[in-house]
């Protein structure tokens, strides 16, 4: 018999300490401000755990587990399956396609109702000569375009300088987190913060024109979690000023890995991924996002 039970990131440490990593934990503090920890308990004994955090109306699954030697008797089922019915609004997830446990948990999500509602293309960016992969583009053509782009006009500035009118342009722009949570937020770490000083804005006489957000999860690592061109200026380059004074800044900091989150379709993004990240991308994934409509399903 399987039951299911609230509780606090003590019971998650108690139950799981062996399983857990830093990104767990991390994912456990946030559910605990913001969410739920749900466990599960295997005719009394914790065989499992569902982390979640929510933001704008959706719940966010960030992780689901089940104790190896109680695989394949329905307790991630049954979590995620508790975790859509008593959601408060709509609940969702998103993880990627080249995990170990993906094909199982796609199964297990479109049996229970989800669906798949998008999906993001993860660029990693890493090794040795990282740096002297990205040093030879600017070298090439970077440099160049970024003093042609502000002999132009455009300037940036970070987001923890940004001024509220310029802000609040953002929150205007119709990708961005604010207008659909789905897009950006949450589809890498739950609940991580954006770095703001290493997170850049760029503008054309005082209008937004592009941007490019981040977060450090650590002193090596950087995950840029939004990238995005104004709609009245895609096709400008704009994209690579802020993206350019971002990597400056990391790099400052001694970061030697990052990470792109992208949407799969798209000209100009198809475009920016072959002109400029494809000097330093060192692997690919895919991030699938699904939801489950609570109307819809019966489960």
């Amino acid at each position: 018999m399987i039951t299911i039970k609230e509780c606090g990131t003590e019971q998650y440490r108690e139950h799981f300490g062996s399983y857990r990593t830093t990104f767990t934990d991390r994912c456990a503090m946030s559910a605990e401000q913001s969410g739920r920890i749900m466990l599960a308990y295997l005719d009394g004994e914790a065989a499992g755990y569902l982390l979640s955090s929510n933001a704008h109306d959706l719940e966010f699954m960030s992780y689901v587990f089940t104790l190896p030697e109680l695989r394949g008797k329905g307790v991630m089922q049954t979590l995620i399956r508790e975790a859509a019915k008593t959601a408060d609004g709509q609940f969702g997830t998103a993880f990627s396609d080249g995990h170990e446990f993906a094909p199982a948990l796609i199964h297990t999500l479109e049996k229970l109702g989800f669906e798949q509602c998008g999906s993001k293309y993860m660029f990693r960016c890493d090794g040795d000569d990282l740096w002297d992969r990205w040093d030879a583009f600017m070298e090439k053509k970077g440099r160049k375009s970024c003093e042609t782009l502000r002999r132009q006009g455009y300037s940036t500035v970070t987001l923890a300088e940004a001024s509220e009118e310029l802000l609040e342009q953002y929150r205007q722009t119709p990708y961005s987190e604010y207008a659909n949570p789905l897009n950006h937020q949450h589809l890498i770490l739950p609940g991580a913060e954006i770095t703001k000083d290493v997170s850049v804005m760029c503008t054309l006489n005082g209008r937004l024109a592009a941007y490019v957000f981040a977060y450090m999860p650590d002193r090596y690592s950087a995950i840029f979690k939004t990238l995005s061109s104004s709609a009245a200026l895609q096709g400008g380059a704009a994209i690579l000023l802020p993206l350019c004074e971002s990597f400056a800044k990391v790099r400052g900091r001694g970061c030697t890995q990052f990470v792109f989150s992208m949407d799969g379709v798209g000209d100009h993004a198809n475009s920016f991924r072959n002109k400029v990240l494809s000097n330093v991308i060192s692997k690919t994934s895919k991030r699938l996002s699904y939801i489950y409509h609570k109307k819809e399903a019966a489960i």
